[in-house]
């Protein structure tokens, strides 16, 4: 993680207040709607699950995650801590940069400023031209914060533990079944009891504890797979049009009309219903009407994300 090493040591809340004033500026002059938000954040979220990649090791090693994740306000008194602490053992320039950033980070996100919005300033005020990369090194470096209270250590020319999904029946194994599961149904949580449950025992593989959840989404997301919002489109078949209406009136409804006399009808009577027969000819059948199953057609209505290969 390169952040720069760059920067002044003040303070800082004076300068967030200021960040603060310009953001609402910038917020009023661009005014997105939720929806867009939502997206870019959501968006965001999985590019920072990538980035994970390059700290924590694919095959299974984890850092140990906090069981319960601390709000800003009470990190932010633990970065302010860190920082007094680094002064004294003389940490490094980078080390100091990174701690100023989340305690700028920290300040915004209290005061209500969106966490996209507030590594972008950010990253603005300590690079002037700074791009996206940059604010989401920003991201990334305050969500490793709120996971494990530390900085992320860097891993700088050393080869790392060796990840499981390098070896090639593991990664035949685990295409295959993805390849098996129904269209919108893996999900990182289906996935890692299906590699802990089946896949890595079926090879003889043993990896104590288990591999984890998060280390199942790695996977996916090193598979190319994507966790994608859904977009339904609204097909219009034009049954205005005269040529629809003239077929409608002179062949589908007589048709229509024709079975019907050949079914069995339910007419009122007094508070129910009477079951009345069809007065079918010498060779005539009586015909029973099958309907579409609208809960069938609906079914995935309410499915908002779903993890996929693009362009697959």
């Amino acid at each position: 993680m390169d952040l720069s090493e760059s920067g002044s040591e003040s303070d800082g809340d004076d300068d967030v207040a200021g960040l603060t004033r310009e953001l609402d500026s910038a917020e009023n002059s661009s005014v997105r709607g939720p929806e867009e938000e939502e997206e870019e954040e959501e968006e965001e979220e999985e590019l920072e699950e990538e980035d994970m990649d390059n700290f924590i090791d694919p095959g299974g090693f984890e850092l140990n995650a906090k069981v319960e994740i601390r709000g800003w306000e009470e990190l932010r008194d633990q970065i302010k801590s860190d920082m007094n602490e680094g002064h004294k053992r003389h940490e490094t320039l980078t080390r100091m940069n990174k701690l100023l950033i989340l305690r700028n980070f920290a300040t915004l996100r209290i005061k209500g400023v969106k966490r996209i919005a507030a590594s972008r300033e950010i990253a603005r005020q300590f690079h002037e031209g700074a791009g996206i990369h940059f604010a989401r090194r920003i991201r990334f470096l305050a969500r490793h914060y709120q996971l494990f209270e530390q900085v992320p250590q860097e891993k700088r020319g050393a080869g790392g533990g060796q990840s499981l999904l390098k070896d090639e029946q593991v990664q035949t194994a685990v295409k295959a079944h993805l390849s098996s599961v129904p269209t919108g149904e893996v999900t990182p949580k289906q996935f890692h009891k299906a590699l802990n449950d089946q896949i890595l025992p079926v090879l003889g593989l043993a990896v104590k504890n288990g591999l984890s959840e998060r280390t199942a989404r790695r996977w996916l997301l090193a598979l190319g797979w994507r966790r994608t919002r859904v977009k339904k489109g609204v097909y219009m078949d034009g049954h205005e049009r005269p040529d629809v209406v003239k077929y409608r009136d002179d062949v589908f409804l007589p048709l229509m009309a024709s079975y019907e006399r050949r079914m069995v009808q339910w007419k009122p009577e007094g508070s129910g219903l009477v079951r009345v027969e069809p007065d079918l000819g010498p060779d005539e059948k009586r015909i029973i009407a099958v309907f579409q199953d609208e809960s069938s057609f609906h079914v995935n209505d309410n499915r908002q994300t779903a993890w996929c290969v693009p362009f697959s």
